[in-house]
């Protein structure tokens, strides 16, 4: 027991760099608009709470190098811990969850090749592969099968979010077809005020000619149809209105019944696509903002805020060693103009100045948020 509580309090330290009592975990499957969330609270709340972007154990496994903890075990310990402790999960409607989780790997795992040769793929054949895996895709839901609630509530249709607190821990449910009114929503949850920043979309990858033509042209099944129209996540997470009005759109897009791989041949359909994979993407500064702590961050996310508060929509990334970069070879810029402003006074150029800069670069603390 002291070994595993060693290791839970080791996992924190590497996860968070700041003791604080505020933590939020963006804890919920791929494609369902987490990351615009992430952005969005890091810009908005700053300092004061610790959030972290997580899908499963196996990305908190990688993430730390530690074995043996999982997600459910760090939040349960920080809860225990007397801190004020926030889940978050997203529902996206299913059909397009489907599809952006097949276009996110379909350069390295479904077709083993470039996006720029897969740009020119025909539909007809992109749409093969879809329907051959479509019922594997994006399967589950963390609010169910991952926070271990004994108990999930009903969604709240009104407020368009749930919460369920459970000792310090509140489990928050959000419906990604609500992102508009994310930071209303948001701002109410916690007491702030939260602006929504955009991030990370399929729709702006190198793919996404394709990805978009295929959105637009792509039928269902009918067999795929009744699979969604049964979906127990659907309907509890969409009202009866809102399932009708869903599920009206994609009748007029109906197809024939399709044969999909059967569950042995899908099994061997990942084996294959993980031994021939064309690249390991591993996903790095992905976010608008990486959530480094640092002065210079700090004064740039405040920046970004008010930017986005104006309604701008195009934001640089905070990522700490180019924040740094910029910012040092500003004020080094700026001794270099000083010193050129003095050259008919024999002024002999501050080199110890510029020394002192590069001192202090080196010197600010290079580590940020996961």
């Amino acid at each position: 027991m002291e070994n595993k509580i060693e290791k839970l309090k080791e996992t924190v330290n590497k996860i968070f760099l700041n003791d604080i009592k505020d933590y939020i975990f963006i804890y919920t499957p791929p494609k369902v608009g987490s990351t615009t969330l992430v952005s969005s609270l890091r810009v908005s709340l700053g300092k004061s709470y610790n959030v972290i972007h997580i899908h499963d154990d196996i990305m908190l496994n990688v993430l730390t190098g530690i074995n043996d903890v999982t997600v459910n075990e760090i939040i349960d310990f920080l809860g225990f811990q007397g801190k004020n402790v926030y889940v978050i999960d997203v529902y996206r409607s299913p059909i397009e969850r489907k599809m952006s989780e097949f276009f996110e790997k379909i350069s390295p795992y479904h077709f083993n090749n470039s996006e720029e040769n897969i740009n020119n793929y025909s539909i007809k054949r992109v749409t093969n592969r879809f329907n051959k895996i479509f019922p594997y895709l994006a399967l589950g839901d963390h609010y169910f099968d991952k926070y271990l609630l004994s108990d999930p509530i009903p969604f709240d249709f009104n407020k368009k979010y749930t919460i369920q607190q459970v000792n310090n821990i509140k489990y928050i449910k959000l419906r990604l077809c609500d992102s508009h009114s994310w930071n209303t929503i948001l701002s109410q949850i916690f007491k702030a005020d939260i602006v929504l920043i955009s991030d990370y979309q399929t729709d702006n990858k190198g793919i996404s000619d394709l990805y978009r033509k295929f959105k637009k042209e792509y039928k269902i099944p009918i067999n795929f149809f009744n699979l969604i129209r049964s979906c127990k996540f659907f309907n509890f997470y969409y009202s009866e209105d809102e399932r009708k009005k869903y599920l009206t759109i994609w009748i007029n897009k109906i197809a024939e019944k399709f044969i999909y791989y059967t569950e042995e041949e899908y099994n061997f359909y990942v084996t294959i696509y993980l031994e021939n994979q064309y690249i390991n993407d591993i996903q790095i500064n992905h976010y608008i903002d990486n959530g480094c702590f640092c002065k210079l961050c700090c004064s740039k996310r405040k920046e970004l805020f008010f930017k986005a508060k104006n309604g701008e929509k195009n934001f640089e990334p905070i990522i700490h060693n180019d924040v740094v970069n910029k910012e040092f070879d500003n004020r080094r810029n700026h001794i270099i103009q000083a010193v050129n402003k003095q050259i008919h006074k024999k002024f002999t150029p501050n080199q110890f100045s510029i020394n002192a800069l590069n001192k202090e670069k080196k010197g600010i603390d290079k580590r940020s948020h996961f």
